[in-house]
């Protein structure tokens, strides 16, 4: 397993930079990994201490394992009552800390009741995320019996094991679409930088150091935050910001690894003005539903809209692109600089189209005179350009849809503008 690389510095982060308040609830399905040192708890404190707020629940038995018959998440009665509240934004799933590297028991028992818990966490609400428990490896590696006919390879030490669960909740997470909390990855980070012991005597269990850093991880994946600076430390406050810091440095340095984020919605656009009309460029990703807000009281849910302002100013453009479980928006500034002493006078808003009829003559009612209309189709591409003449345009092959049009006189100063169906 390729060890995860040192990324970029945090040491610039500042705790102002995780003033937005979050609000989550998360279920946690495991056993002792998860109840010793109450795990769910510390991510509790330190999203408290950030201005955030986590709401939880938690089955996690001593033993308890994902699929392995009697003492098993998938057909576990309370287990699947929790997950039918439907109302969790993330479900944490927790495999018994052995069975990823015995290869029988977990293509037997861990792959199957993944996917099994996985399609139960979805059917109760398509929107929310199941998210990976990556444990970590026996401080010491060597062979990890289940029972005495289901053994691990003799591990020659932590790395080794910790490749082998690594892998397993990577492929299991990749199969599923599914995220992953590298808690034994980040432990992994903290033992080759720093040499500090996070497990408990039993070379097993974590240590409160050890419970720490795993909480960190998952403060960085639930609420979508650092956890660099904040001032909840459990008591260490000798490590607390190594350990916060090794935290993010694996979730953030490798989120692609762990299918982070990979599938959020993420708003962005490009304009370009022309007069008093905003064409925009849609470059969101992972979304179907899209809210502009233009800034002068106009709003589109159009993927591509042109919009016309009224007055000239700086406006604050935003979108929100959404999948329909979540939206991400952004905003840019724009500026609107009107052009032509005619624009827009009283006496031009009453001019509209009318027709085409069979031969393509529109009249420009409202304009005697002589110009060009352009004709947009609704992502603010121009569709076709035609002279008017003495109020007359002929607009013969335009095609039948919905059209903005501009009108402009020979002094290519803007007179008026519209809808218009062309049938």
């Amino acid at each position: 397993m390729k060890k995860i690389l040192l990324p970029f510095l945090f040491l610039s982060l500042v705790i102002g930079a995780n003033s937005q308040s979050v609000y989550r609830k998360v279920l946690f399905l495991g056993n002792s990994y998860t109840y010793v040192n109450n795990l769910p708890e510390l991510i509790a404190a330190l999203a408290h201490s950030a201005g955030d707020s986590l709401f939880y629940d938690n089955n996690s038995p001593g033993g308890y394992t994902l699929g392995w018959q009697p003492i098993a998440h998938a057909t576990d009665p309370v287990s699947l009552g929790k997950i039918s509240q439907g109302d969790w934004d993330f479900v944490v799933l927790q495999e018994q800390s052995q069975i990823p590297v015995i290869s029988a028991l977990r293509d037997s028992c861990m792959y199957p009741a993944s996917i099994i818990l996985h399609d139960s966490v979805k059917s109760a609400n398509p929107c929310s995320r199941v998210l990976i428990f990556q444990t970590w490896g026996r401080r010491f590696g060597g062979i990890q019996c289940f029972t005495t006919n289901y053994c691990s390879p003799d591990f020659v030490d932590f790395d080794q094991m910790q490749d082998s669960l690594t892998r397993a909740s990577i492929s299991i997470a990749d199969s599923l679409g599914d995220w992953i909390a590298p808690a034994g990855e980040a432990w992994r980070f903290v033992f080759q930088h720093y040499g500090t012991i996070l497990h408990s005597g039993d070379n097993s269990h974590p240590n409160i150091k050890g419970s720490y850093l795993a909480a960190c991880v998952f403060y960085d994946i639930i609420f979508g935050k650092r956890s660099y600076g904040l001032t909840y430390y459990a008591g260490l406050a000798d490590t607390a910001y190594l350990l916060q810091y090794s935290a993010d440095s694996v979730v953030f340095g490798n989120s692609s690894l762990w299918n982070l984020w990979n599938d959020q919605p993420v708003a962005g656009f490009e304009t370009q003005a022309s007069s008093d009309t905003l064409f925009t460029d849609n470059l969101s990703v992972n979304s179907s539903m899209w809210n502009w807000d233009f800034g002068d009281g106009g709003t589109s849910g159009e993927f591509e809209p042109v919009h016309i302002y009224f007055s000239a100013g700086q406006y604050t453009v935003t979108l929100s692109a959404c999948d329909g479980c979540r939206c991400d928006t952004t905003s840019r500034e724009i500026e609107i600089v009107k052009t032509g002493i005619k624009d827009h006078q009283t006496k031009n808003k009453k001019v509209f189209l009318v027709g085409p009829d069979e031969s393509g003559n529109l009249i420009v009612n409202g304009f005697n005179g002589d110009g060009q209309l352009y004709f947009y189709d609704l992502t603010g591409r121009l569709g076709k350009s035609v002279p008017v003449i003495s109020g007359i345009a002929n607009i013969y092959n335009l095609p039948t849809d919905l059209w903005l049009w501009v009108l402009e006189d020979n002094e290519g100063i803007r007179v008026s503008r519209g809808k218009m169906v062309n049938r």
